[in-house]
């Protein structure tokens, strides 16, 4: 892939196979998608510092998540922190949100400190920190709509939302914001190290995001009747839900 435009084409191509296939790995590959769209617009209108490693940087990381993609459905082995969040899309009283987490900390966590390391020198990742910072205003500035689609599948999310006042969108931002915390001290910690220890890196962070998908599937919460409930909100049509959160990239 050259340009962002192509992994768009590659997202909605997933976007479709979920929706045909009634598969909740849907609900990430749409808040990706959106997300992914919104820094193409940042680049377009010249946002980052340095915009063509700014595009190198959103291919790199897209890529991973579509070989992840690819060789979980050919039956090869991929990430353990992706094969959770596949495999999640199985499981059907897990909420929503879990799915979309789970597909967050497997791309961000993993994927995006990786990507990162990759596209700039050994050891010379610091130029990179301004742009890295900017995706997160980027990436802000469409959570609200991204939650307004949510609030219509699970209105609890609603609820939330409204008790932040709609200012600070409470759910993805932190999400995200915590997870980007964590793929930048990746990213420092693969830049320094040489190419031929960085599959060990790589194995150590996906570890650690296994074990953080494995407290998203499993949190504490769950040994009451609250995810229960929770999941008694939504509504169940897969399709439907997915078309809801594709809706967002229109408004």
């Amino acid at each position: 892939m050259k340009t962002i435009e192509e992994v768009l084409t590659k997202l909605d191509k997933i976007i479709i196979w979920c929706k045909e296939n009634q598969s909740p790995a849907g609900y990430f590959a749409c808040t990706y998608r959106i997300m992914t769209a919104q820094v193409l617009k940042g680049i377009q209108q010249k946002t980052f510092e340095d915009n063509p490693r700014m595009i190198q940087l959103d291919i790199a990381f897209a890529q991973r998540y579509l070989e992840a993609w690819e060789n979980y459905h050919q039956g090869i082995k991929c990430s353990n922190s992706w094969y959770i969040a596949f495999e999640a899309s199985k499981i059907k009283d897990l909420l929503i949100l879990q799915h979309i987490f789970l597909g967050m900390n497997a791309h961000i966590n993993l994927d995006l400190g990786i990507s990162a390391a990759s596209v700039m020198p050994y050891r010379k990742i610091n130029p990179l920190k301004k742009d890295f910072e900017n995706i997160n205003q980027v990436i802000a500035s469409i959570n609200q709509k991204v939650q307004d689609s949510l609030s219509k599948i699970c209105y609890p999310v609603d609820i939330l939302d409204r008790l932040s006042n709609g200012k600070d969108n409470a759910i993805l931002d932190f999400a995200i914001s915590k997870a980007r915390d964590t793929s930048w001290a990746t990213a420092v910690i693969a830049s320094s190290t040489p190419n031929f220890l960085r599959d060990s890196v790589i194995t150590i962070v996906d570890y650690a995001a296994a074990k953080v998908a494995s407290q998203i599937l499993n949190p504490k919460i769950n040994s009451s009747d609250l995810m229960k409930n929770l999941k008694k909100c939504e509504s169940n049509d897969v399709v439907k839900n997915i078309e809801i959160l594709e809706a967002t990239k229109n408004t």
